[in-house]
């Protein structure tokens, strides 16, 4: 059966982070990161032009990010993740349920009837979910 391995990990600057994503052993994904991403806004009005997608630049994803609540934020069979916060004068404090990791079901991946034998099978598509959430109170 096939497998996957990665790491999870958190920083205050970036939030999730994501190490050494492997599939079967071959190296897929060294290290990934939302803040990472590129979402230009393309609106140069006064209003606008300052903005950033993830405020990750101006006060840091991770120290945005929300405890995250049983049955409200994520759902079935669960597992929390704790994470140490580093604060701006460098004391340390651990975030409770910063990121959560499930498997949920995704639909019927594929259907198949035999009609010589009659008989049916099914399988279920499953997805792994590893979230955490920011905002800017």
């Amino acid at each position: 059966m096939a497998k996957w391995s990665f790491r999870v990990g958190f920083t205050s600057r970036e939030g999730l982070v994501l190490h050494q994503l492997a599939f079967d052993s071959r190296p897929l994904v060294y290290r990934a990161s939302v803040t990472e991403m590129v979402v230009p806004y393309g609106d140069p009005t006064t209003s606008h032009f300052w903005k950033n997608a993830f405020d990750c630049g101006e006060y840091g994803l991770g120290k945005l990010a929300n405890s995250l609540e049983l049955g409200c934020d994520c759902l079935g069979l669960i597992h929390y993740f704790d994470f140490p916060m580093v604060e701006d004068e460098g004391s340390v404090t651990v975030m409770k349920n910063a990121v959560c990791m499930h498997e949920e079901d995704y639909g019927i991946l594929w259907k198949h009837f035999d009609f010589r034998t009659g008989m049916h099978q099914v399988r279920r598509s499953r997805r792994l979910v590893i979230s955490f959430f920011a905002n800017r109170g």
